[in-house]
């Protein structure tokens, strides 16, 4: 009997010294399955925590596209965080509408518009920017003798480049009917009052080919003003503010004006602007013609003579409006107005696809095509 009993202990502790092992094992197991889960939760809370950290305060590269000024514009800048960033996309933006809204032929409450409205019947108070846009135009217009000239409104509306309606080829005796009425050297500007007069009725000011350029400008002003170092706005026409972040020049291709799918140049560029004029935008063709929209304000009709002209200049109003002087005035004229003005550049690629380059270039431009 007492062997028995001997037994049933020896058995009772075997159990419990087994029930104890096993617990233990599970015990074991649930605190390695704990922290099997934990570590990888860990370390997605501390990922999204540096992402979120890298998205709001980190120093980073923000590009934003915009459609405004009858186009795609473009910037490129750096900031610190993504909130900052927007608070800055959204400045400038809005301050490229607010010019915009004040230049554009298309907005019925335009500056432009109620001086155009006005024409031949009253001088018109505009405001400080578009009375000094409107100085430069006349004081280029008188640079490029006639070449650029902002009175050019009646002669493109005639064409229908800017209009809703299909663009077409006038007749000899419309066109020069309209050519009456272009002539930069009629126009009354009042520097103390800040008005324009315009003194035949249906004359027009068409100020895109420089405003374009010079809310560029007032775009990477407002960089500066908010402490951005690093810029880049392309609204068709290239602005740049200092280098890229990295400290390298910024790299400006050129487009081949018969394949905009191939470049063949790059500029490098830092503090700078760029501009193209080219026959190959807003244009069409008809019986076999190409017609675009940069007309020669002498004869009414597309400047011939060249296929596109790039111009750099300190000023991306400047690189606007000298792109389309130059381009009116052709290839040995074009080229002898840049080669004298001071921080002007130019590229010119006539329709033979011959290729001249200013002398401050040569040793600046990337060439990737073979010139003859």
């Amino acid at each position: 009997m007492l062997s028995c009993l001997q037994r049933e202990q020896r058995i009772s502790l075997t159990s419990e010294h087994s029930f104890s092992k096993t617990g233990n094992i599970k015990v074991w197991r649930q605190k390695y399955f704990k922290v099997v889960y934990i570590i990888p939760v860990l370390v997605l809370i501390l990922l999204f925590g540096y992402l979120y950290w890298q998205t709001l305060y980190a120093v980073n590269t923000f590009t934003y596209t915009r459609m405004t000024m009858d186009t795609f514009v473009e910037i490129r800048f750096q900031a610190q965080g993504k909130r900052a960033a927007e608070e800055i996309r959204d400045e400038v933006f809005a301050e490229i509408e607010r010019l915009e809204n004040m230049f554009s032929r298309s907005v019925e409450t335009s500056d432009v518009v109620a001086v155009n409205n006005s024409a031949g019947l009253r001088p018109v108070a505009v405001s400080p920017e578009v009375f000094f846009v409107t100085e430069q135009a006349l004081r280029y217009a008188e640079l490029s003798k006639g070449a650029f000239d902002p009175t050019v409104a009646p002669l493109t509306d005639l064409w229908g480049f800017f209009s809703d309606k299909d663009s077409r080829v006038p007749e000899p005796g419309e066109i020069e009917s309209i050519l009456q009425l272009v002539d930069y050297r009629l126009v009354e500007i009042d520097p103390t009052n800040q008005t324009i007069y315009l003194p035949k009725r249906g004359m027009g000011l068409e100020l895109g080919g420089i405003a374009k350029g010079f809310i560029v400008d007032q775009a990477l002003e407002t960089f500066l003003n908010a402490g951005i170092e690093h810029a880049y706005v392309n609204a068709g026409d290239i602005g740049l503010l200092g280098t890229r972040p990295d400290g390298e020049p910024w790299r400006i291709g050129l487009r081949n004006p018969r394949d905009q799918r191939d470049i063949i140049a790059i500029l490098p560029l830092a503090n700078a602007a760029v501009d193209t004029s080219g026959d190959y935008e807003r244009a069409f063709v008809e019986e076999g013609i190409n017609y675009h929209h940069i007309l020669d304000p002498e004869t009414g009709m597309p400047a011939r003579g060249l296929a596109s002209v790039t111009v750099t200049a300190k000023t991306t109003m400047e690189a606007d409006v000298l792109s389309t002087a130059a381009f009116v005035l052709g290839p040995e004229k074009g080229l002898a107005l840049i080669e004298e003005l001071p921080g002007a550049e130019g590229v010119f690629v006539t329709p033979e696809f011959e290729i001249t380059i200013t002398s401050g270039l040569e040793d600046k431009i990337e060439m990737l095509v073979q010139q003859d």
